[in-house]
């Protein structure tokens, strides 16, 4: 299976269960999901891009003002996971505020070597680790390790979004901006 092949099921994954934790207990969320991995953007490389994103505004209840975070997704086949996965995750950080490595790993077990290594690469580096079994099941999916923040150069956002991101997406964003600005 191909890396591309996984897209379109972390994607919905992202749609369905993911957003649902980023939800204020009592406030709004407003968020759009793109797959990113064969847009535009300034940089080059391997390592340059997360395969998906995740722009997410969020206020609670009783707060005065709105959070943007933008999260990456970095997305493995079963067999091609690595501790150099990891890294790539990481290099992500320059460009987003979260960033989770997503591995097809159909029989993750702690206790295993790789995933060890792995899950320990990613604790100390601040990469959130998302594994799932069955890529047609939303519920195989298992985050074991939320993403710390990382705060990337205020430009990169705004390069993000603007070699990144459909024109239809940019639109709604800006929309949602504007509109809460008010």
């Amino acid at each position: 299976m191909l890396e591309r092949d996984l897209y379109e099921p972390v994607y919905n994954y992202l749609e369905l269960r993911f957003r649902d934790r980023l939800q204020p207990s009592r406030g709004d969320l407003r968020h759009l999901t793109a797959i990113t991995a064969n847009s535009g953007g300034n940089a080059t490389g391997q390592w340059s891009k997360p395969d998906l994103c995740m722009i997410s505004l969020s206020r609670q209840k009783y707060g005065l003002t709105w959070q943007i975070d933008l999260h990456g997704f970095e997305v493995k086949p079963a067999g091609s996971c690595t501790v150099q996965s990891v890294h790539e995750a990481l290099n992500h950080t320059s460009l987003v505020n979260f960033t989770y490595l997503v591995w097809h790993a159909a029989a993750w077990d702690e206790a295993d070597a790789q995933c060890s290594r792995i899950l320990e690469r990613c604790a100390h580096y601040g990469v959130g680790l998302i594994t799932f079994s069955d890529m047609a099941d939303v519920r195989s999916f298992v985050l074991h390790l939320p993403a710390r923040r990382h705060d990337p150069a205020p430009d990169a956002f705004d390069d993000f979004v603007e070699t990144r991101l459909s024109g239809e997406d940019r639109t709604r964003l800006q929309t949602w901006i504007t509109e809460l600005r008010r």
